[in-house]
């Protein structure tokens, strides 16, 4: 809610449309969750844990025969298939998101001069493209140099 009352007037004046609007909110909420998600997940094993040892169950458990390592293997188990999920999500999810929140904030949000599909020509056979190239951040995206050996592509 914040974000959404610190940039409304910017999306008003850019004319941003609603559906955007809800993709650029979408890729927002998966971005800052990946980021938030670990920290949530600690408090709350923490909080867990804790209740069981406010109640004694801890001891009553390890108290009835069952090993340390036993107790603990659930813990373990979450653990890892937590970490495969954070993981893929880092790899595959979150920056798909990231592109589209970046993209959103590039073209409706911010007043940086950046330049579209960029070409240039080194020496008679080399050319450089860009596809976009921002000036503040000097970051280019989708950089490709290309060497013609007459009309063909060598690289």
């Amino acid at each position: 809610m914040v974000d959404l009352s610190e940039k409304v007037d910017k999306m008003l004046d850019n004319k941003a449309p609603l559906a955007e609007i809800l993709t650029y909110y979408s890729a927002f909420t998966i971005y800052f969750a990946n980021i938030l998600f670990p920290i949530f997940l600690f408090l709350s094993i923490i909080w867990f844990t804790s209740k069981l040892a406010n109640n004694t169950e801890i001891i009553a458990i390890l108290s009835s025969g069952i090993s340390f390592t036993r107790f603990l293997r659930p813990y373990f188990i979450g653990a890892c298939i937590i970490s495969i999920i954070v993981f893929f999500m880092g790899m595959f999810i979150v920056p798909e998101a990231s592109k589209i929140y970046n993209s959103f904030y590039d073209k409706y949000l911010s007043k940086k001069q950046s330049t579209e599909s960029l070409f240039n020509q080194f020496s008679e056979n080399e050319y450089l493209y860009v596809s976009s190239f921002d000036y503040e951040r000097v970051q280019g995206n989708d950089f490709s140099v290309e060497q013609f050996d007459g009309v063909h592509l060598k690289n």
